[in-house]
């Protein structure tokens, strides 16, 4: 029997609330601090960049209160969902543990990033980051002392600075994996490139788009309305709009 094959697509997500706008730009810049990323002299600044976008989006927002809420909303919404007949017990129980122990780290935690506020060569970094090449050697001989260190030493710093955020990154992971998998996908037409939708309170939209479709999504709403215009990648005749039906997949995440 021949595998069926499946086409490739794209997924495009957008935040219907200010906390999962938040969560999704957190998400994404934590990738460029893992652990498993040596910083060097080569990547340093991509590397800094993130630490410094996160430290100042948890300034802007007690992001640290939110997940709390947030998963404290999931477990009573666990608690409900035992009492349904058809209900994988084994796998309701294991996610119901998961947020517990989510829970129990993230409830003594201080306000996030203020330690990495205070560490030296931070805090001289922090201050030079928004220049246009603030972090040449003469500027901050500091960090050009600290690149020609002993990789190992250079991990162990990292490191201690990734242990910082550990525990909300845990914890703000689980409430997205636990949103996303609230909605199945699927099928919409977009008549004319278009899509609009009243809808109950949602969290986060999802669309998934077939990679041969020449355009890309530009989305607005908020958590009861949201509208999606399909726009070219390349206007044909000064025209962006792609003005066709297309087949897309939508999961709307409560």
């Amino acid at each position: 029997m021949t595998q069926e094959h499946v086409q490739p697509t794209i997924i495009y997500e957008y935040p219907l609330l200010e906390r999962v706008r938040t969560y999704l730009r957190l998400e994404h810049i934590l990738q460029a601090l893992q652990p498993s990323i040596p910083v060097d002299q080569y990547n340093y600044t991509r590397y800094f960049s993130a630490l410094f976008d996160i430290v100042e989006l948890c300034e802007r927002s007690d992001v640290r209160t939110d997940v709390q809420k947030d998963l404290e909303r999931r477990k009573t919404q666990l608690k409900l969902w035992a009492q349904h007949p058809d209900v994988n017990l084994e796998q309701l129980q294991q996610t119901q543990t998961r947020v517990c122990e989510a829970l129990a780290a993230i409830q003594p935690m201080s306000r996030v990033g203020s330690s990495l506020k205070q560490h030296r060569l931070l805090s001289t970094l922090r201050q030079r980051f928004g220049m246009p090449g603030g972090t040449c050697n003469f500027d901050v001989p500091q960090l050009h002392y600290w690149l020609h260190q002993p990789q190992a030493l250079r991990d162990a710093d990292t490191q201690q600075w990734w242990s910082e955020l550990t525990v909300l990154a845990h914890g703000m992971a689980l409430e997205l994996e636990l949103m996303r998998s609230q909605a199945h996908f699927r099928p919409v037409i977009a008549k004319n490139g278009l899509i609009q939708e009243s809808i109950e309170p949602l969290s986060l939209l999802r669309i998934r788009i077939p990679t041969t479709v020449p355009a890309y999504p530009v989305i607005s709403g908020h958590k009861q309305r949201f509208s999606i215009r399909f726009l070219r990648y390349e206007p044909i005749l000064g025209k962006a709009s792609l003005d066709e039906d297309i087949e897309i997949e939508l999961a709307l995440c409560p």
